[in-house]
């Protein structure tokens, strides 16, 4: 790990246990051209001094120094970004960096100085504060819940101090007072919450927005520039799987027709309803395999009873389907608190997929896909109870995009096979779509 020293504005470098104690800048990066660095901070070239981003740094170590600190921690020139294994090893430690530091100093370059910061009401405080740019960038959602001691400067580096501030950030960033206060409690949030925190976050690089979580998750994994958001964002989810039983990770909405489990984007998680986990002991273990998320469910047909509070646009694509694909309801592991301030069970929608059954662990599964994506359902107390048609948990396929492509050429290309045999001909366009991928690239 790399330190800058508050006084020297040396680079020095530790391992292990002898890290000193330090403070740690958070910061956004306004013109990163402007930003110093790493090689600029170990030469000191004399041209580093104009730039806005070295006073950022001698104000951040004059601070620091001033509490006490003779190391500091900048993201900006304490990583060597030459280095691809320096660059991932500093992403996969980011949390933890902030988590161990002494005292991490905000700098809100766009907040506009007050004569009193402590004067200002909670709406005065709410109005200077919620357009910094800080609130809006994923990296700064771990530098603001990882450290133990927070201190927040303005335009001018001076503090902003003011007994509304917690109460401010929360409503700003939709994360609980327990949660800024007391960083230990964020494991206890749900999935669903916590991505939620990022919904509204963006970041330069499409990847970003995902390794910037990673610490709030307690995940590591490999940095991939240029994998693109979406893939790195689903190894992240499939990662969470790996460690957590809460299945809250599959409650986001997205408008898309036909979807797996796996959500594209933080941004799906915005406004997650407040949920209850439920104990281990009632939930079964589920993984990603190479054909889809195994996962036990209770399926749930969608009877003439349910028809009064099942949204209309699902029941649609029900009574548009054959009895074979008909859309059920899937009840997630997971309670919700309904309008009526009450915890009852929470439905996704999910619609077999024909010719999608596969032996996991010795039992036929059936595949299934989640339609109307763009919503979920409280069930109500009692609709589940005493029913007419029936209700199971079962283990079950969800298929994400790759693994339902892959399922429908096998099925189309088993009815070519069939087909050949007793001598049917295929209909033009299927026997011309298959002809072409069996045929050899042309060199």
């Amino acid at each position: 790990m790399w330190l800058l020293n508050t006084i020297t504005l040396k680079l020095e470098e530790f391992c292990g246990n002898d890290i000193p104690p330090y403070a740690i800048l958070s910061h956004t990066w306004d013109v990163p051209s402007q930003e110093v660095t790493f090689v600029e901070m170990q030469g000191l070239r004399e041209t580093i001094t104009n730039k806005p981003g070295f006073a950022k740094i001698t104000n951040f170590c004059r601070l620091a120094s001033q509490k006490g600190y003779e190391y500091g921690w900048v993201d900006t020139c304490c990583i060597d970004k030459r280095n691809s294994a320096d660059l991932s090893e500093a992403i996969n430690s980011m949390y933890r960096y902030y988590y161990d530091s002494g005292d991490c100093l905000v700098y809100l370059s766009d907040t506009k100085p007050m004569a009193d910061w402590g004067s200002l009401s909670i709406a005065k405080l709410d109005d200077a504060l919620r357009p910094c740019r800080w609130f809006t960038r994923g990296w700064t959602l771990q530098e603001l819940l990882a450290p133990g001691t927070r201190s927040f400067f303005d335009a001018t580096w001076q503090p902003i101090t003011n007994r509304h501030l917690v109460s401010v950030i929360s409503n700003i960033t939709k994360i609980g007072d327990a949660c800024l206060l007391f960083r230990d409690n964020i494991p206890e949030v749900s999935i669903s919450e916590r991505m939620g925190w990022a919904s509204e976050r963006h970041t330069t690089r499409s990847e970003d927005i995902t390794y910037s979580l990673m610490g709030i998750f307690n995940i590591c994994m490999p940095i991939l520039y240029g994998e693109g958001g979406k893939k790195a964002f689903r190894r992240l989810q499939k990662e969470i799987m790996r460690v957590s039983f809460d299945q809250s990770l599959f409650v986001w909405k997205e408008d898309v027709s036909s979807s797996g489990f796996l959500a594209s984007s933080p941004a799906a998680f915005a406004c997650p309803p407040t949920l209850g986990l439920w104990a281990p002991r009632n939930l079964a273990p589920f993984y990603m395999t190479n054909v889809g998320l195994s996962v036990r469910l209770t399926i749930v047909e969608i009877l003439v009873e349910d028809r009064t509070w099942v949204p209309k646009n699902v029941l649609e694509i029900h009574d548009s389907e054959d009895d074979e694909e008909k859309v059920q309801m899937a009840i997630i592991g997971c309670d919700i608190l309904n309008s009526d301030n009450r915890w009852v069970l929470l439905s996704l929608y999910v619609q077999p997929v024909p010719g999608g059954s596969f032996v996991i662990n010795g039992k036929l599964s059936r595949a299934y896909r989640r339609v109307a994506s763009h919503t979920w359902t409280a069930v109500p107390t009692g609709a589940l109870f005493q029913r007419s048609g029936p209700s199971r948990s079962t283990d079950v396929l969800i298929l994400e995009d790759e693994h339902y492509d892959l399922v429908r050429r096998a099925s189309r290309e088993h009815d070519h096979r069939t087909w050949n045999r007793f001598g049917v001909s295929l209909p033009p366009i299927l026997r011309l779509d298959l002809e072409a991928k069996s045929e050899p690239s042309q060199t």
